[in-house]
């Protein structure tokens, strides 16, 4: 027959492998979370960034269609000057060289009640998006807008 003491070492040391087990299971699970959880913060971060500068875009192209629009004999360098000044220093940095701004029609003066067309493309760099190497996702590298409008 077994002693009592035999019975309770036994149960002691399933205890501590027990406890040892799920404390393992919590670390793991723990890591897990963490890791679907900063994965779920960056495609989000990624996202923001991606709708802020699609929307800079678009007023963009719309600013610069009410300007031309409005000034019918302002040529297209004034217009894309005046629109490159308007941009914020997040897709306007380096003297707007990530923005290609083309007016149409070229010429000037544009006709009273002629329609007047803008387009702002805004082109960046995919691999300084922090979402696109570590989870191979392909955010677009290219955002455009064209808004069109008449002459006043």
């Amino acid at each position: 027959m077994k002693s009592p003491k035999s019975h309770n070492h036994r149960l002691s040391k399933l205890h501590t492998v027990i406890f040892g087990l799920s404390h393992g299971i919590a670390i793991f699970e723990m890591t897990v979370l963490t890791l679907t959880a900063c994965m779920i913060m960056t495609i989000l971060a990624q996202g923001t960034l991606l709708f802020t500068r699609a929307s800079e875009v678009k007023n963009l192209a719309h600013l610069g269609t009410r300007y031309a629009a409005a000034n019918p004999g302002y040529d297209v360098t004034t217009i894309k000057n005046y629109i490159l000044q308007s941009a914020s220093p997040t897709i306007g940095a380096n003297g707007g060289s990530a923005l290609n701004i083309t007016v149409s029609p070229a010429t000037t003066p544009r006709l009273l009640g002629s329609t007047v067309t803008v387009t702002v493309a805004y082109t960046y760099d995919q691999s300084k998006n922090f979402g696109a190497g570590p989870f191979g996702f392909n955010f677009p590298s290219t955002l455009s807008s064209t808004e069109t409008g008449a002459t006043e």
